[in-house]
């Protein structure tokens, strides 16, 4: 397709997984996530795991919608076909505000955790201002995906395993510094109140936002019918371990005279480590493992996925016909990453993690509950289409999920809502004041698509073992990340 100027399909099943779990394990496990702890404990794991519960049914809606329209811009062109494009409008421009924010919040994580590794390693740069290292951070990944997918790709599944690496090389390091007598029972002395909670449970949520990446990446997949919807489930487990794990850490780690510093950090691993006194290596392998792998690896996709819904609704005559160009040479959208970038500066100015957290995740689940009614609508106008995969009673997971996130959403920060209020706002006015007076053709789904290829039986087998290995490893981490709360318990 290279001839035709259009995005290729690079991406296989370790890609899909790797960007999408780079996008969600970050910012909010290594921020806002974490110091949560600071009011909650050891019942991080209770938040933790109902947010998994709330997460798996989408995914899987998003499965079966991936599966049969592999196109860039997942939930916009689910919402043009499943609703109208006033939606689809809608969808896309929080999608693409919320993923900016996981990228922008994600790079002043990164600053911060990059400050305290200098200082651990005897070089001070407190003054130096945190949104400078992030603006250059977010120079370097303009350049890496400017350059090719296929590149970014290769890059994603490099940080990720690095991280990885890092992560289990700190936890068999830390296992014997665990205090089991932190945890503190089963019981809780006292809950926060009810508005409390449910503002905690919505940053805690928010460590599991993004679980769609790899679709809106759907264009530049190989056998897309097969590796989203295996991605998809992989991925939002995977999300649910390392969560898991590195809370379970934290709490073993500092006792609760210490959790007003964890609640107030914006680096709660680091400076939970500094307060109980595991100064030195704990801190250096821990910081190089979050800045260097975790950060990093949400950071490109961050710039990415965006960037591939501005794409998608430059295309569809939402946006100016500019942003859909292609380079000639590295098949990118590379005005669309531009302008990923340039609204990744303004958002760093802010400085504020909280506020953009706040602005993520409720964009976020404005986008999924479209995606939701967009299933719904699909249902409905293309009962025939071809459905590689199909989720288990969809239409009741969607109205599940929109009822929750709903809920959700009454306790949330009330500037972040706000903030959200007038984007929607200024999406219905920019969509009739430009996209509607455009004339355009909704394209058959065979001419959106492509053709689609199915792979050989060889090329399956091999797909069908990697699967099977990722779903194995995927199973015995989520055990071992639940039955490690068990310990505590017993002991």
């Amino acid at each position: 397709m290279n001839e035709n100027n259009q995005l290729v399909r690079a991406l296989g099943l370790k890609e899909s997984i790797s960007m999408t779990i780079g996008t969600v394990v970050g910012v909010g496990l290594f921020t806002c996530g974490s110091a949560q702890i600071g009011s909650v404990g050891s019942w991080i794991i209770g938040f933790t795991f109902v947010a998994l519960l709330i997460s798996i049914w989408p995914c899987l809606i998003y499965g079966e919608m991936s599966a049969a329209l592999p196109c860039a811009g997942g939930t916009y062109n689910y919402a043009k076909r499943g609703l109208n494009r006033v939606w689809a409008n809608m969808a896309g421009w929080h999608y693409i505000v919320s993923v900016v924010a996981i990228g922008a919040g994600e790079t002043l994580a990164f600053a911060n955790y990059f400050k305290i590794l200098m200082e651990q390693l005897g070089i001070s740069i407190v003054k130096l201002d945190s949104r400078i290292i992030a603006i250059i951070l977010v120079a370097v990944f303009l350049i890496l995906n400017f350059r090719g997918i296929e590149q970014s790709g290769k890059a994603q599944t490099a940080f990720m395993f690095f991280f990885w690496g890092c992560s289990v090389c700190w936890f068999l390091y830390m296992i014997p510094k665990v205090h089991v007598e932190y945890f503190g029972g089963i019981a809780m002395n006292s809950l926060p109140p009810f508005n409390e909670m449910m503002y905690i449970f919505g940053l805690v949520w928010w460590c599991y936002t993004g679980f769609e990446t790899c679709v809106s990446m759907g264009a530049e997949t190989k056998y897309p019918q097969y590796t989203l919807p295996r991605a998809l489930k992989i991925s939002v487990f995977m999300v649910f371990a390392l969560n898991a794990l590195f809370q379970w850490f934290l709490v073993g780690l500092v006792p609760k005279e210490f959790y007003g510093i964890l609640a107030a950090a914006d680096a709660p691993y680091a400076e939970g480590l500094k307060a109980v006194g595991l100064v030195g290596f704990p801190i250096i392998l821990l910081c190089i493992g979050i800045a260097f792998g975790g950060d990093l690896s949400t950071i490109n996709p961050g710039i990415a996925a965006p960037a591939r819904y501005i794409y998608t609704m430059a295309e569809d005559g939402a946006l100016p016909k500019f942003l859909g160009k292609i380079h000639p040479k590295f098949k990118t959208p590379y005005v669309a990453v531009i302008v990923v970038g340039v609204i990744n500066f303004i958002l760093i100015a802010t400085g504020s993690i909280n506020y953009i957290a706040s602005v993520s995740l409720i964009s976020l689940a404005i986008c999924y509950m479209i995606g939701c009614l967009s299933y719904m609508g699909l249902k409905k106008k293309y009962p025939d289409m071809k459905r590689p995969y199909k989720a288990p009673l969809g239409v009741v997971g969607c109205i599940f999920t929109i009822v929750v996130y709903c809920f959700m959403l009454i306790f949330a920060d009330k500037a972040a809502l706000i903030t959200s209020g007038i984007i929607t706002v200024l999406c219905v006015i920019f969509y009739f004041a430009y996209s509607h007076r455009k004339e355009c053709v909704m394209p058959t789904i065979e001419e959106e698509i492509g053709v689609i290829e199915e792979p050989d039986e060889q090329t399956k087998a091999k797909m069908d073992r990697q699967y099977t290995i990722w779903k194995v490893c995927t199973i015995i981490v989520t055990c071992i990340a639940l039955g490690i709360y068990i310990i505590p318990m017993v002991l």
